[in-house]
């Protein structure tokens, strides 16, 4: 298992193991922050197989010299080079170099789309200084993202070509863009007060494909933050037959013959758009289901990078979701908050996790990173969902400064 940030946690990726009946070695880059900060831990836990400094090809050799019946990742980070390690020991069940790349670069997974006829949403590179003509060429109002990259960061809509011009003057230097037309979602296709876009998890093997589950999803936050997920959905079935289907042909379109992909779908009026697919487990679905259906997903990763037969089936009961705590889109920084003993005591909520620190700066540019801290829990029905999530807003109390004021 190829380790770093985004991957599952220790204890999910032991009990995989032992589930599948293997034996885990985690290849570590100690020049990765997140590995350097959490390498002694997991040497206590796991045999470490280190390639910090090394080449990707000096790394491929020492990770043949272990001879691997398989080989994964839950990072995108590593994403390419687990493919490239998969290559030099023949491992068949990892996506191939070819297909990582259709995977992890958003401009080439657009045209590898829209050539097999799955989705057709115009999608350009923004060259230097030519954000006004991309935005021309895919029509307004438009989208603009990075070409790799995870959580949202630095995307954003723009409306006018004043507003491209400036997004992009906005973004770190050397960032490589594409602008896309902007999907307009159905808020009718999963209800009020839901999000209009769902994920679909799906465990491939041998070009098979079996859909795991169908995540809902809360509004997003200006720009296009989010704010959790819920299992199960709320889509009537002829919905989730189209959303299931649409996944399953970008799966086959990017060439994805093994593991488990997460494909974000936009519900829009005439019907289900891809939005990006993503050849590892989704950010967080593990937690979801493993809460509230019992069903481990990392360990249905792990049997397909083995070639094993999966076992189970997820069964949700009630409903299970994950609340995300955001600040403001103008917020600069969190003076401070406090009402955790009233969200504990919200009823439906197991778990607070809140880990921001009162002065630490906040920037929506940073998607998924920024948020403030996250909640956990398990409520009878989605009525009660909605009734749970205008309770922890109310409870949560954060005050922030902006650029000219505080509140």
């Amino acid at each position: 298992m190829v380790y770093d940030e985004g991957s599952a946690g220790p204890g999910e990726i032991a009990a995989a193991a032992r589930g599948a009946g293997a034996d885990v070695f985690l290849v570590v880059d100690r020049a990765a922050p997140h590995v350097a900060r959490l390498a002694p831990a997991l040497g206590r836990r796991f045999d470490l197989l280190d390639i910090t400094g090394l080449t990707t090809e000096a790394a491929a050799a020492r990770v043949c010299a272990r001879a691997p019946d398989g080989l994964l990742t839950f990072s995108e980070h590593r994403m390419a080079a687990t493919s490239a390690f998969a290559a030099a020991a023949g491992v068949k069940r990892w996506h191939t170099p070819e297909t990582t790349r259709l995977l992890t670069d958003k401009y080439l997974q657009r045209r590898a789309l829209a050539d097999a006829g799955v989705d057709t949403t115009p999608c350009v590179l923004v060259p230097v200084g030519g954000a006004a003509r991309a935005v021309g060429e895919v029509g307004l109002p438009a989208v603009l993202k990075p070409r790799q990259g995870t959580g949202s960061r630095h995307v954003r809509a723009v409306w006018t070509v004043e507003e491209a011009v400036a997004a992009v003057a906005e973004c770190p230097q050397g960032t490589d863009l594409l602008a896309e037309r902007l999907l307009v979602g159905d808020p009718a296709a999963a209800g009020s007060p839901w999000g209009d876009y769902v994920s679909v998890e799906t465990a491939v093997s041998d070009g098979d494909c079996r859909p795991v589950c169908v995540t809902g999803k809360f509004a997003l936050a200006e720009p296009f933050r989010e704010r959790g997920s819920f299992l199960p959905h709320t889509l009537d079935d002829r919905t989730a037959t189209q959303v299931t289907a649409l996944a399953e042909a970008a799966i086959g379109a990017l060439g994805v013959r093994d593991g488990v992909v997460h494909t974000e779908i936009k519900l829009t009026g005439r019907g289900p758009r891809v939005i990006e697919v993503n050849g590892r487990v989704g950010g967080l679905v593990a937690d979801l289901l493993r809460r509230g259906a019992d069903y481990d997903l990392v360990g249905t990763a792990v049997r397909l990078a083995l070639g094993l037969p999966l076992e189970t089936e997820p069964v949700v009961g009630g409903v299970a979701y994950q609340y995300t705590l955001l600040a403001p889109m103008d917020a600069t920084s969190l003076v401070g908050f406090g009402g955790l003993d009233r969200l504990r005591a919200v009823p439906g909520v197991d778990l607070v996790d809140v880990r921001a620190t009162p002065g630490q700066s906040v920037d929506w540019r940073a998607g998924a990173t920024g948020r403030l801290g996250r909640l956990h829990g398990q409520v009878p029905d989605h009525a009660t969902l909605e009734r749970t999530t205008r309770a922890i807003e109310t409870a949560f109390d954060a005050v922030y400064t902006t650029d000219d004021a505080v509140r």
